[in-house]
């Protein structure tokens, strides 16, 4: 493991094999971000983003809370938010990565920190972690992502009243919702994240980008137009040097030797 860009309180820390984990570390508040801390995840996850020796990105929390949104004694004078970047809050929740993001909700995600963790690709969650887009009893919205994610994402009438309630629901309830891809128990969430994270760490970084590229674009478009999408990609991809490396291999029964190209 060596540092990557961390800071106080963002720990981030980069594996051999290109596994990036960034870890929210102000316990004290619940890991609450404040902006030095928002910023300091978008400096990472910028560096990230351009870096090919990142191949996939694991974002958890110190102690017993994933996050719990945005540290409200750091509001200016005039209530204005002072922890959203140029990709959103922690950098993340208007980022579109061309890396795999798991979130590892090792404790509960409120407000902001739930909008981290509907931003990333895939989520694992502490068995007694809860999950709430609580922002209407302080008077404001979940707009950086809560809201348009859970809207395309859930039924209408269990998107309206996670929004207008602002109830927190556990894990299991979140599972059930498809928000998060696993419940397991507190200690094992890491490794649950690691597990999936190595998973995609076995396949071709071009292909991965290309696939989140069209997942994404997809329920934007008419099934025809998302289908040339993908044909375009699929073009592209097969001339690329890893498309050409990948049956390559799979015919020679040989692990392939992806070189991001």
């Amino acid at each position: 493991m060596t540092n990557y860009h961390g800071t106080e309180t963002v720990v981030s820390e980069l594996r051999e094999d290109g596994l990036l984990t960034i870890r929210i570390n102000r316990p004290d508040v619940a890991n609450a971000l404040n902006g030095a801390t928002s910023k300091a995840m978008e400096n990472i996850m910028n560096n990230a983003e351009t870096d090919p020796s990142v191949r996939a990105i694991i974002v958890t929390g110190t102690g017993k809370v994933f996050c719990a949104g945005e540290d409200l004694s750091e509001l200016s004078e005039g209530g204005e938010c002072q922890t959203v970047t140029e990709h959103g809050f922690g950098g993340l929740t208007a980022r579109l990565c061309s890396k795999p993001v798991i979130a590892a909700c090792n404790g509960s995600a409120a407000g902001g920190g739930m909008e981290i963790a509907l931003s990333c690709d895939m989520v694992v969650a502490a068995e007694n972690a809860k999950f709430g887009c609580t922002e209407v009893g302080l008077g404001i919205i979940a707009s950086t992502g809560g809201i348009v994610r859970l809207a395309r994402d859930v039924n209408r009438k269990d998107c309206m009243e996670l929004l207008l309630t602002g109830k927190k629901i556990k894990a299991p309830e979140a599972k059930e919702l498809g928000l998060i891809n696993y419940v397991v128990p507190a200690e094992q969430v890491l490794d649950k994240a690691i597990e999936l994270a190595e998973a995609c760490l076995k396949n071709a970084p071009l292909a991965l980008k290309w696939t989140k590229y069209i997942v994404h674009a997809a329920d934007q478009m008419s099934e025809e137009d998302a289908m040339r999408y993908s044909d375009a990609a699929y073009r592209f991809l097969e001339k690329t040097a890893d498309g050409i490396e990948g049956p390559a291999a799979f015919v020679e029964k040989r692990e392939p030797k992806w070189q991001g190209r």
